[in-house]
C-alpha cells in the first residue's frame, strides 16, 4: 500500500505527502474549528467556523513545507543532497542525504529552517496589523494571520530546544563538534538529549492524560515517542554514515 503521495518538486526538490498527514490535518482543523475560532470570532455559522479550520490548517503546513524548504535549499547550496521534503503526522522533515563536512555548514543547515518561521511569524503578525477590522471578512483574515505568527513562534520555539535531531540539537551538535573537534562525539551528546526530551514530553502527556486532558496528553505522548525514536534512529544513521 502507498504511504506517500507525490506532489512535485520545488526548487528541484521532490515533495512528498505522507498519508499520515491527513490525521494531523483533520485533527488541526477540528481543533481550530470547533475550539479556537469560535472563540476568536463570535456569531460565525458553523461550517464557517470549519472552513476557517481548514484552511488555517493548511496554510500552517504551508509554513512548515518552507521551514524544511530552509534546511534544504542552504543544503543543497552547501553541496549536500536532499532527497526529498515530507509532510507527515508529526509536520515535515527535510531528508538529507548526507552529514554536514564542517561545523559552520551544520550549524548554516540547522538555523535556515528556524530564520524563515521568524521570518513568516513577522510576516503575519506585520499583515494582521495591516487589516482594518470593519467587516467580518476582515476580522476572519486577521484572526487567520494572527493564529499564524502564533504557531509558527511556537514551531521556532519547539525546534530550538537542544536535542537532536531539533534544530536546536543541530546548533549545539556544530557547537560541540567545533569545540571538540568529535562529530561522533557531539552527535552522541546532543541524541541524548533528544531521547531525554522525547521522555519528558512523553511524562508530561501523562500527566495531562492523569489530570483529564486527553487530547493533549495523547499527543504530547505520540510526540515524545517520536522524539525518541527519531533521536536513536538519526544517531545510529550518522555512525553508520561514519
Amino acid at each position: 500500500m502507498m504511504r506517500r503521495i507525490v506532489l512535485g518538486r520545488l526548487f528541484g526538490i521532490p515533495i512528498h505527502l505522507d498519508t499520515s498527514w491527513f490525521v494531523i490535518l483533520g485533527l488541526v482543523t477540528w481543533t481550530l474549528a470547533t475550539r479556537y475560532f469560535p472563540f476568536q470570532v463570535r456569531g460565525l455559522s458553523v461550517p464557517m467556523y470549519w472552513l476557517m479550520g481548514g484552511l488555517a490548517a493548511v496554510l500552517l503546513f504551508v509554513c512548515v513545507l518552507l521551514h524544511e524548504l530552509g534546511h534544504s535549499l542552504i543544503a543543497k547550496r552547501e553541496g549536500i543532497p536532499v532527497n526529498r521534503v515530507t509532510l507527515f503526522l508529526f509536520g515535515g522533515v527535510a531528508q538529507i542525504a548526507s552529514s554536514p563536512t564542517r561545523p559552520l555548514v551544520e550549524l548554516k543547515v540547522a538555523l535556515a529552517g528556524p530564520l524563515v518561521s521568524i521570518a513568516i511569524a513577522a510576516l503575519c503578525a506585520w499583515g494582521s496589523s495591516r487589516i482594518p477590522l470593519e467587516t467580518t471578512p476582515h476580522i476572519i483574515a486577521f484572526v487567520i494571520a494572527r493564529y499564524l505568527a502564533v504557531v509558527n513562534l511556537a514551531i521556532l520555539v519547539f525546534n530550538m530546544l537542544p536535542g537532536f535531531p531539533l534544530d536546536g540539537g543541530r546548533v549545539l551538535r556544530a557547537a560541540l563538534w567545533a569545540w571538540s573537534g568529535d562529530f561522533l562525539k557531539a552527535t552522541r551528546v546532543t541524541s541524548t538529549l533528544g531521547s531525554a526530551l522525547g521522555f519528558g514530553l512523553l511524562g508530561l502527556g501523562l500527566w495531562a492524560v492523569f489530570r483529564g486532558q486527553w487530547i493533549g496528553g495523547i499527543w504530547y505522548a505520540c510526540l515524545g515517542f517520536f522524539l525518541r525514536d527519531a533521536a536513536l534512529v538519526s544517531s545510529r544513521e550518522v555512525l553508520m554514515r561514519r
